[in-house]
């Protein structure tokens, strides 16, 4: 019997993998410049908001996002392609070095083929690589810091100190998140070390990780350097997110007690799942296979350890985060990263296993016995884990052109959120014909104003002109946004507040009587006449006077 041909042979060479990260990215390019029907979600249209006003940092994250939407747009205009451009980018940068880290801890260039499909097949990672918020950058960052980290401290290859700084500052930049992979790269470094015990290093070996470490902290100055100026909002905006004392909101921990919800739990394992699907399950297969083996194959578990540990940092923390508060689908995004390669690494040797397996059968004589669990040849869990990666990411990828199909699929479709991804566009052109109303019976020029930051975000950019939106939701009980820290936009400000008295608006979301506390007369508009399920509730605004510290009582409210 002839040898079993191993698996995706031509994957062995570096060019395939080229040739899948490019050609994903060029396919990508050319459906955001051509095909692209979806208006900026609230996120994007925020970051954009972001780099129309270039600042050190920002309330809620650092410069990255709005430095690189900036320099797209300057180039390239302000168009939705050009707000996009880094996310396609991103991605490909993440999936080649990921790929490039797993094709090194396998010692197989296949490997690194089958960790770039992964993180282009995944369901989350394929929204990333199509929509610009600070996960893409940021993961791409993640996934340079855990490359380098591997030449730096597992091939102790000096000159990667640097990148693996400069990775972890320019990551940093865009997500805070990014600082969890410090420990992780301690843990790296401490069980390296017998491996470099009494090697003979020169002067500027011994300086790297020193170079490292001042280009980490040259990123970060800027972060700095804004949060000390403004009395460090940042660091009040994540204690919020904990809800713990110190945090921009009201602390729902520690006052009374502990409080715990079972679901935020669950839905943190959910959404780990539903972002990973079958990589999740190859991933932690080949984890326990590793540690299984560590005693006959310790080197493979030493190289895998380089993937297991910052997943290990970053999921374990969101974890013991749940049982605090309920944690965001994206949290945990670069705990999932590593998980590629690791997955990657045991697709390949259960898919040759796999293929030795079903040469052999092939070779028995007629009729052979059923060896498969639903088909007559051998299967194996590897092997239908994998062909239910690419079946589901392909499925994925082909409905993301147009998700109203998915929308309309039964049990599928309700979980689907279209309305985040259109009619942004139709909203605001809703909003300025009702501007044009205001002018027609008002004197001034109306202004508009929002309940929430995303959707002024959205009125910002889609709006004739993009005028200046103004953010009311910190002064109606929510938390603070940039909004509030932008002179023109902060509602709290003399000047603005001077600038705003006595006109009209078209106030968008919620209440009547929210509304009644900064204007004379408020009049709720019957329907926006678009057709976007969960347009806002819409208000005509007279007589703007600025926020009462309670609502008044001189109508009757309404909640349509």
């Amino acid at each position: 019997m002839s040898p079993a041909r191993p698996f995706a042979p031509w994957a062995a060479s570096w060019k395939a993998t080229a040739v899948l990260v490019l050609g994903v990215l060029a396919v990508r390019l050319v459906y955001l410049a051509f095909a692209c029907r979806y208006t900026l979600i609230e996120d994007e249209a925020h970051y954009w908001e972001w780099s129309r006003r270039l600042a050190l940092s920002y309330y809620t994250k650092g410069p990255g996002i709005a430095w690189v939407i900036a320099a797209c747009t300057h180039l390239l205009g302000d168009s939705v392609f050009a707000i996009r451009l880094t996310a396609p980018i991103s991605s490909a940068i993440g999936a080649w070095f990921t790929a490039s880290l797993a094709g090194e801890i396998a010692e197989d260039r296949r490997a690194g083929f089958v960790a770039a499909a992964c993180w282009t097949l995944a369901p989350m990672f394929q929204a990333l690589g199509l929509i610009i918020t600070i996960d893409g950058p940021y993961s791409a960052c993640w996934a340079m810091a855990a490359w380098a980290t591997w030449r730096a401290v597992g091939r102790g290859q000096s000159w990667a100190w640097v990148v693996v700084g400069a990775a972890l500052g320019i990551g940093t930049l865009f997500k805070y998140t990014m600082l969890l992979f410090i420990p992780a790269l301690v843990v790296l470094w401490i069980r390296s070390r017998p491996a470099h015990k009494g090697v003979v290093r020169g002067a500027a070996a011994r300086l790297a990780p020193l170079m490292g470490l001042l280009a980490f902290a040259a990123c970060l100055l800027p972060i700095a350097v804004w949060n000390q100026r403004e009395g460090w909002p940042t660091v009040r905006h994540l204690l919020g997110h904990l809800g713990v004392a110190g945090g921009d909101v009201t602390p729902t921990q520690g006052v009374n007690g502990w409080h715990y919800s079972p679901l935020w739990t669950l839905s943190f394992l959910g959404t780990l799942a539903a972002s990973l699907g079958p990589i999740l399950v190859l991933a932690v297969m080949g984890g326990l296979a590793s540690w299984r083996g560590r005693r006959a194959n310790a080197a493979r578990w030493s190289r895998d350890g380089f993937l297991i540990v910052p997943a290990a940092f970053m999921l374990g923390f969101y974890f013991i985060v749940s049982f605090i508060a309920e944690p965001e689908g994206n949290w945990a995004l670069a705990g999932q990263i590593s998980l590629f390669s690791l997955a990657a690494g045991y697709v390949v040797r259960g898919m040759d296993a796999w293929r030795e397996k079903l040469g052999a059968w092939r070779a028995l004589p007629s009729p052979r016995p059923k060896a498969g669990f639903f088909v007559r040849r051998p299967e194996t869990p590897v092997q239908m884990l994998w062909y239910a990666t690419v079946a589901l990411g392909v499925a994925v990828a082909l409905a993301i052109p147009d998700l109203s199909l998915v929308q309309r699929t039964p049990l599928v479709g309700r979980f689907v959120p279209v309305h985040r991804f259109t009619g942004a566009d139709a909203i605001a052109a809703r909003i300025a014909r009702l501007m044009d109303d205001l002018r027609a019976r008002e004197q001034g020029e109306p202004f508009v104003i929002t309940t929430h930051y995303g959707r002024a975000s959205q009125m910002a950019y889609y709006l004739p002109g993009r005028p200046v939106v103004f953010n009311a939701g910190s002064l109606m009980g929510t938390r603070k946004t940039q909004y509030d820290y932008w002179p023109d936009t902060n509602l709290r400000s003399p000047a603005v507040m001077e600038a705003l008295h006595g006109r009209s608006a078209v106030a968008l979301g919620g209440t009547r009587k929210d509304w009644l506390r900064a204007f004379a007369r408020v009049e709720p508009v019957a329907s926006l006449g678009v057709n976007i399920k969960k347009s806002p509730p819409t208000y005509l605004c007279s007589g703007y006077r600025g926020f009462a510290a309670k609502p008044t009582n001189d109508a009757p409210a309404t909640n349509p």
